[in-house]
């Protein structure tokens, strides 16, 4: 365990942003990210305002809303770090516990703990480490002048002691089935389980039918047709037509929906100290262990969850030998956090 106390001065903080901001790719990349998100606020607020309808006020307030929103970020959300820093206190002494496999750090009377993986978490420059906590995303600068040299040492041991190649790869073969699919989506939580059951369903589809039929109806409830609606707010309109034929797809039982997951591919799955290398039918694919954002495992799979939390990859255990089980959850132990652990099903 490597124990650290430092304070983070004004110097501090500007060497952070300045950070942050990168080099000069990310920078021309962040003006036109800004230019794009202040272009659509300005364009959402001069829809709400030109197409004002005293029928629609609280859509018309949304949307402009939403634009000075976008507005404010696109200009580099200006009084941002001057508000946080109001609400804590950002020159607090701070002090950070670093164990193997988890951070536990306090500033002011705050305290806070989460999982960590050295060799995911951990990046240096020229005058800060930072160590990236998982549960709760933060990410910890620590200012190198407030580390002695012992310390130094103990906390790279952390990130040199993981092994980086020349282990054995795990590698399986194998083609899914629709019950192992289910398996893996009912293992994100209680509401999935729910809707993988046969009233799940069913209640799904008739909700999503109502929303349907509710929305079909919302102009004669207003006093008025959807061609009146579309001329005074075509923006919102066509944004209620598109909600309704995604309500109107989940209601029919998202047809086509099952047919992306190509059941009918072999997978190979080959998992390394360096990538996954995923191949499906033809196509191979290689993701670094940092696309990941945590592991999980159930009776029968290892699921492996990206950091989008839309993609995963399932491995079955019956595709794997007890040993190769063996060998596979100990890998994953050291390159990801435990998605059960983290207090995330």
């Amino acid at each position: 365990m490597v124990r650290i106390r430092y304070r983070l001065t004004a110097e501090d903080f500007a060497e952070l942003k300045a950070e942050r901001r990168g080099g000069l790719i990310k920078r021309i990349l962040r003006i036109l990210a800004g230019s794009f998100l202040g272009l659509l606020g300005l364009a959402l607020v001069w829809q709400a305002c030109f197409f004002w309808s005293r029928h629609l006020w609280p859509a018309d307030l949304t949307v402009a809303s939403m634009g000075l929103v976008l507005l404010w970020v696109g200009i580099d959300a200006p009084g941002l770090t001057w508000l946080l820093h109001r609400l804590s206190d950002a020159h607090a002494q701070r002090e950070i516990d670093v164990y193997e496999g988890k951070l536990a750090w306090s500033s002011g009377n705050r305290s806070h703990e989460s999982a960590w993986i050295p060799e995911r978490g951990f990046q240096e420059n020229a005058k800060f480490f930072f160590l990236q906590a998982f549960r709760s995303d933060a990410r910890l600068a620590i200012p190198k002048r407030a580390l002695d040299s012992d310390q130094e040492r103990s906390l790279r041991a952390f990130v040199q002691q993981q092994p980086s190649a020349g282990s054995h790869p795990v590698e399986c073969r194998f083609f899914l089935t629709q019950e192992e699919l289910d398996e893996a989506s009912a293992s994100q939580g209680r509401v999935h389980r729910w809707l993988n059951t046969k009233y799940g369903r069913v209640s799904a589809r008739v909700i999503c039918g109502l929303a349907v039929l509710a929305l079909i109806w919302l102009p004669r409830f207003l006093g008025e047709s959807w061609s009146e609606e579309f001329r005074a707010e075509p923006g919102v309109t066509a944004g209620l037509i598109g909600f309704g034929l995604l309500w109107f797809w989940c209601a029919m039982g998202c047809v086509g929906l099952k047919k992306l997951n190509r059941l009918d591919l072999e997978r190979r799955i080959n998992v390394s100290d360096l990538a996954v290398e995923v191949t499906r039918g033809s196509k191979t694919s290689t993701y670094k262990w940092k696309r990941f954002l945590s592991y999980q495992e159930t009776p029968n799979l290892f699921i492996l969850r990206q950091r989008t939390m839309v993609q995963c990859w399932i491995i079955p255990k019956r595709a794997l030998s007890p040993g190769e089980q063996e060998r596979l959850r100990s890998l994953l132990n050291r390159k990801l956090p435990n998605h059960a652990l983290l207090g995330w099903s």
